[in-house]
């Protein structure tokens, strides 16, 4: 008789790791969200990036408080991650011209990846509510966070140094992401990247990107930079209400 007796697969233990999972994931979501809406004070066309960013702040929300029932956490909270990224990128392109109505410019592409990638990444998350998946694994920052370098990197050697150099050292900082990188294969694989990058993005679509180094690369950089702790003091500044 006792070998009839199976074990049940959804415990009080289940619930809890599920319940514990879906706080963190929310939080995590509409935390980063948040900091992406604040951040579209900054730019120059901040309407798309934030009606999403308000959008997925509203996802995170919702998912804390179980208004959103997640039957796939791998699914769905990867999706959200496309998403996010797709907002991180309207965001860092928002003041390249082609952003608005029809104008075709260098913000035109990003735009129109973001929005793909946005898209693609909702369709995911809507997997992981209505069919049944995997809980999310342990996971490692390495990864991830070297991915977002690479990012940040590209957007801000694409001025002074070039398409080429921003694409190039972009691709090797993503491969280094992965455990399984071999420097020759990556070295190999980040060229035909680049040269792919330059022959759609500057013979195919004869967009205006410079493909080497200014002059004055240097003073280019320290100029971005400068802008950037000036844009966010600006920010802060709004934020928190001085008072002397």
């Amino acid at each position: 008789m006792a070998a009839d007796v199976q074990p049940s697969q959804g415990g009080p233990h289940s619930s809890v790791s599920v319940h514990t999972s879906n706080l963190k994931g929310g939080l995590t979501v509409a935390i980063v969200a948040l900091l992406f809406f604040l951040s579209t004070f900054a730019v120059g066309s901040p309407t798309v990036p934030r009606i999403l960013s308000s959008l997925m702040v509203v996802v995170g929300i919702a998912t804390v408080a179980g208004f959103v029932p997640v039957r796939g956490p791998q699914d769905y909270y990867g999706g959200l991650v496309l998403v996010l990224v797709a907002i991180l990128a309207l965001v860092a392109s928002a003041d390249l011209p082609g952003q608005r109505g029809f104008a075709f410019g260098p913000g035109t592409a990003p735009r129109l990846f973001s929005g793909m990638l946005a898209v693609l990444g909702a369709a995911v998350a809507l997997v992981g509510v209505f069919s049944a998946g995997p809980p999310i694994e342990k996971y490692k920052i390495r990864g991830p966070a070297l991915v977002l370098v690479g990012i940040f990197l590209f957007a801000a050697l694409i001025r002074p140094f070039g398409l080429v150099v921003a694409s190039y050292l972009a691709f090797i900082v993503s491969i280094m992401g992965s455990t399984e990188m071999r420097w020759v294969e990556s070295i190999i694989g980040a060229a035909v990247m680049t040269l792919f990058c330059v022959l759609l993005f500057v013979y195919l679509l004869n967009l205006p990107f410079q493909l080497w180094p200014a002059d004055n690369a240097a003073l280019i950089l320290f100029k971005q930079f400068e802008d950037v702790i000036s844009q966010t003091w600006i920010i802060l500044l709004k934020l928190i209400p001085f008072r002397g």
